[in-house]
């Protein structure tokens, strides 16, 4: 009977999830699943039985119900199991990071996934969530962030999960990173002249690293790439530039209405590389225009504004910090991810989030949005200080 309690208990809990997060998250997903269907079908042969659908979509869908349970599981967990433990769950991501280092697969230039039997996972892509709660658990109660001390604190905690993935390296994760961090120690109050140095720092890292040769030759040509590109003119249009050249002519010939589902020049036709997964963006601009990528961007903002609101609601300082996180790292990875997708940034590999192909990008989105759900439906009664 007790044990039965309890479960009735935790499932009560589930009716006051936050519907204006994960409904907007769903649609995210459906027309991720959409998109990989077009871009990896080729409907004429397949219209004519000469082929069969990739598959891809149904992989995606399952990773959609396997992240859906694992958001549902973080939801449920006891407030404190986060707040109190944040340093376990650090310790949890740095080991996994260190194991990608020792047993990892290299694949396209980085050593960042661990094969498990036939799937493979991508650790720093778990460690977003994970970097948020630790963060939040170390500035919850601090009454000096803004001393020079706990800003050295909170940069350490930063370094514990940055190092390890600059040493894959994966620049994308990187560059997701250093905003979240900057937004939660702000938030927190935080010295602004600190902060000021920090994104200076953010800024000047691919540049020195680029000026004193310590990227790989392929992060090397990708912005060589770049730099060609902003005079006018793809360099090597046949070999590294191939890509965003082919993503640039998606994106230009969906004009205000499109192409039509499934009738994507650069997909179809497979001139596009990557499409179902880092350049999903291009597929969907092609096929739906302007006012397709209109609407699928307000569902994405709708969804960040939603998970403010939950923030807002919130004195805790732990909730808010992890509120804050969560939102600061599906904005900055979207608008990474479109900024290298249209040419505006080098090209780096990183996700559309809920979007693109991928079992540990949506796992970790999902984690996030479980962080979320937990502080909507267990709100903590803590009261935090006024910079909260």
């Amino acid at each position: 009977m007790r044990i039965a309690g309890k479960v009735k208990q935790k499932v009560s809990l589930l009716r006051a999830l936050p519907l204006g997060v994960i409904i907007p998250a769903l649609m995210l997903c459906g027309v991720g699943i959409a998109f990989i269907y077009s871009a990896t079908t080729d409907f004429e042969m397949v219209s004519e039985g000469l082929a069969h659908a990739s598959g891809f979509h149904l992989r995606q869908a399952g990773f959609v119900i396997a992240g859906l349970m694992l958001m549902l599981f973080i939801a449920l967990l006891p407030p404190r199991w986060l707040s109190t433990h944040w340093y376990a769950w650090m310790l949890f991501g740095m080991a996994m990071l260190g194991a990608v280092l020792v047993f990892g697969k290299t694949v396209n230039g980085a050593k960042s996934w661990i094969m498990i039997g036939p799937f493979g996972l991508q650790p720093s892509e778990l460690c977003k969530p994970l970097i948020i709660v630790a963060l939040a658990g170390y500035l919850r109660y601090h009454q000096s962030i803004d001393s020079l001390r706990a800003f050295f604190w909170c940069l350490a905690i930063a370094g514990a999960f940055l190092v390890p993935i600059m040493l894959q390296p994966d620049l994308g994760t990187t560059m997701v990173f250093i905003p979240v961090v900057a937004a939660m120690i702000w938030v927190a109050g935080g010295n602004r002249i600190y902060l000021g140095s920090l994104a200076l720092m953010g800024i000047s890292v691919i540049p020195a690293a680029y000026v004193c040769g310590l990227l790989k030759e392929h992060q090397m040509k990708r912005i060589e790439i770049y730099l060609s590109g902003l005079s006018g003119e793809v360099a090597d249009r046949t070999g590294d530039g191939y890509q965003i050249l082919q993503s640039m002519t998606a994106i230009g010939s969906g004009g205000l209405t499109g192409e039509g589902y499934g009738m994507g020049t650069q997909s179809q036709l497979a001139f596009l590389p990557e499409r179902h997964n880092d350049f999903i963006f291009a597929v969907i601009a092609q096929e739906t225009g302007l006012l397709g990528v209109a609407g699928f961007l307000s569902i994405l903002f709708f969804m960040i504004t939603r998970i403010l609101r939950v923030g807002d609601v919130t004195r805790d300082p732990f909730s808010r910090l992890v509120v804050i996180g969560v939102a600061a790292m599906f904005f900055a990875q979207a608008a990474i991810n479109i900024g290298v997708v249209s040419g505006v940034l080098p090209v780096t590999g990183i996700t559309l989030p809920l979007v693109s192909y991928g079992g540990s990008s949506l796992l970790s989105g999902f984690a996030a949005l479980g962080l979320v759900c937990n502080i909507a439906i267990q709100p903590v009664r803590t009261m935090g200080k006024a910079t909260f």
